[in-house]
């Protein structure tokens, strides 16, 4: 419909005056083209992104997006173990695990130096 409307509003004899008279203003007539499709574009475009449908199709879509993703994620994950392959999620795991080890290894060499430096007699 907002096509249509521009459409037949590019191809009126108004508009060909316009742009005439535009050629002699100070703008280039390329930005002023720019500008007249972006008003009669953006207004129901801003109307549209505003308006509660959009919001739900948005809403709708992120959940459809995110099952979608999770079931691929889930077939890749079984074809992987069944050839015996770790998964995406396994070597996440393993990454978790040696995070925690790096973290208490750290604190087990701290102590350890806090220790030595500590003099004889307070050991």
């Amino acid at each position: 419909m907002h096509a249509e409307l521009m459409l037949s509003e590019l191809k009126s004899p108004q508009f060909y005056d316009r742009m005439a008279s535009a050629m002699s203003s100070s703008q280039p007539l390329w930005l002023q083209v720019v500008h007249r499709v972006e008003r009669a574009i953006g207004g129901p475009v801003e109307s549209a992104v505003h308006s509660d449908a959009y919001f739900d199709a948005v809403a709708q879509m992120t959940r459809a997006r995110s099952q979608l993703i999770g079931a691929v994620e889930e077939v890749s994950r079984r074809c992987l173990h069944l050839v015996n392959l770790p998964a995406g999620t396994d070597v996440r795991r393993v990454r978790e695990q040696l995070t925690r080890m790096e973290r208490r290894l750290n604190a087990l060499t701290e102590e350890i130096a806090a220790r030595e430096d500590l003099p004889e007699r307070l050991r």
